[in-house]
């Protein structure tokens, strides 16, 4: 339901508030005084890593398990309350999509006393863990796949107790590539080297869920990340999601509060919302992500409107699922790469952290790392984590796949090190927006209504309500100071209680009552 924004604050706000206004984050003193109020479900802070390239403890150049749990203070300090692990088993490629052991770690990251250290403490702290399971595809270097092919060549037929893994047939071109020495060929929608394997098979099924409950049962793992889940059954939408609920409903058999997100990557609402028919928890917001989508757009127009819209759509879209939404990931540019100054970069995050369901932020986003040279491969968005000013010390990755030193011209922006104490810089800007998502649980979960502002398009005023606490979120899109008229009795609020600024300066109120919004910058009343 849209209203019209009345034009009327009362001056008992402005000065309840004035005393409130602060800008930037809060010191360590006053960060023990802010009350948190975290709910333990699936609604999180997620912050995914690839470990190879995020900290290394034995000086090999390549990130560790032991290097994720050596940093989870500074995840937890961060307000991430979820870890996403990119794939960590054995894998002939670095970025080990292409699994040849479900059961172990590869040997570069660690070992399984390292994960199991790893969740433990992970869980110490309050934080969840999932990890990659990857079922579209196996590596061509997979035992199962091998011997599946050495049968053919030996019988003539497929057969033997692997065959009915993979999708084997007589034909060529296309999805289907050689079995080298015979006539039949296998399916690889993505490649030669990850062979697909045969969702159908009942064996196939079995091995998934003994898989899962491997990892729910005897590690502790909290979920999973589905890779690749509309490329099931290529081309069969229905397929993908008749599979999805088979599987979520085996992982929830194994726990029931097993965490599932998938990564359903096409660009329209409607297609998304179709996968949550699965039962699954959810699914990757990809229309709000990367230089095209929802986010970035409105931030680089400066619309309020945009974002209230957003807001609204996402709500009559899915209802009440737990959207997945997210800035970049490890196959798409970083914002860092296409949000155009660390004003816009902030302000992108800012809007992320206002939405609904479980955030998204993959690793250096938080300091701005960009894709290396601006470049568009995987291993250009998958660059070593930027800790220390130095490119040489403690810790320190290689980059991928090569296995190069860190160049220091490929980071824009400075690192962990020298941001952390800079009020100003995008990794404090990350910290506070996460924490106000810990402190007020409706930012998360709330029933979003959003009031135009028929005078103002760089305005978006909006509010959330959940179980009894309800917030207004206002931004000012503008690259420019706002004013704006607010009426506190129709929203419902009080008092300032958060503010964000992506630019600096920070909140006031005129004669009038009326609020002065500093450029790009959010404000949560209560």
């Amino acid at each position: 339901m849209k209203k019209l924004i009345s034009i009327l604050l009362l001056l008992s706000l402005m000065i309840s508030v004035l005393s409130l206004v602060g800008c930037g984050p809060k010191n360590d003193e006053e960060d023990d005084k802010v009350e948190l109020n975290i709910i333990d479900d699936k609604y999180r802070n997620w912050y995914e890593i690839f470990v190879h390239s995020f900290y290394d403890t034995n000086n090999d150049g390549i990130g560790d398990l032991n290097g994720v749990t050596a940093k989870l203070d500074y995840i937890k300090e961060m307000g991430f309350n979820g870890i996403w692990l990119m794939p960590i088993h054995p894998s002939p490629t670095y970025h080990k999509y292409d699994v040849t052991d479900y059961y172990a770690i590869d040997p570069d990251y660690g070992t399984l006393e390292d994960f199991r250290t790893l969740v433990d403490e992970a869980h110490e702290r309050g934080i969840r863990v999932i990890i990659d399971l990857v079922v579209n595809h196996t590596s061509n270097s997979h035992p199962w796949f091998t011997e599946a092919c050495n049968y053919i060549r030996k019988n003539g037929s497929v057969g033997g107790e692997w065959g009915d893994f993979y999708n084997f047939k007589i034909t060529q071109g296309g999805a289907y590539h050689s079995v080298s020495g015979t006539q039949y060929s296998y399916e690889g929608q993505f490649w030669s080297g990850m062979p697909d394997l045969n969702l159908n098979s009942t064996k196939v099924r079995e091995e998934i869920v003994n898989i899962m409950s491997y990892w729910i049962e005897d590690y502790g793992v909290d979920g999973f990340r589905l890779d690749a889940v509309t490329s099931y059954y290529t081309g069969n939408i229905q397929g993908n999601i008749d599979f999805l609920s088979w599987l979520n409903t085996e992982a929830k058999r194994i726990n029931p509060d097993t965490y599932i997100v998938g990564e359903a990557w096409v660009t329209d609402d409607y297609t998304i919302d179709r996968y949550y028919e699965s039962g699954c928890d959810s699914f990757f917001l990809f229309t709000g992500s990367q230089a095209g989508g929802t986010i970035a757009t409105a931030v680089k127009h400066g619309s309020g409107k945009a974002v209230g819209e957003l807001f609204e759509k996402l709500q009559e879209t899915y209802g009440d699922a737990i959207l997945a939404p997210f800035l970049g990931n490890h196959d798409t540019m970083r914002p860092g790469s296409f949000m155009p100054g660390a004003e816009n970069l902030k302000m992108a995050a800012g809007v992320l952290s206002m939405m609904n369901g479980g955030t998204f932020v993959y690793y250096g986003e938080e300091i701005g790392m960009i894709s290396k040279g601006g470049n568009n491969s995987d291993p250009a968005k998958r660059i070593a984590m930027k800790w220390e000013a130095k490119n040489i010390y403690e810790g320190c990755c290689y980059l991928p796949p090569e296995n190069t030193p860190v160049d220091e011209t490929s980071y824009y922006y400075p690192s962990v090190a020298e941001q952390y104490g800079d009020e100003s810089s995008i990794l404090s800007y990350y910290k506070e927006a996460m924490e106000l998502r810990n402190r007020f649980p409706s930012i998360a979960r709330g029933e979003v209504e959003y009031y135009p502002n028929g005078q103002n398009n760089y305005i978006a005023v909006i509010t959330k309500e959940y179980q009894g606490e309800k917030i207004t979120i206002v931004f000012n899109m503008d690259s420019f100071e706002q004013r704006v008229v607010l009426d506190k009795d129709m929203l419902g609020f009080s008092e300032l209680v958060g503010e964000l600024y992506a630019a600096g300066g920070e909140f006031s109120f005129d004669e009038s009552g009326a609020l002065i919004m500093p450029p790009q910058s959010i404000a949560i009343f209560e």
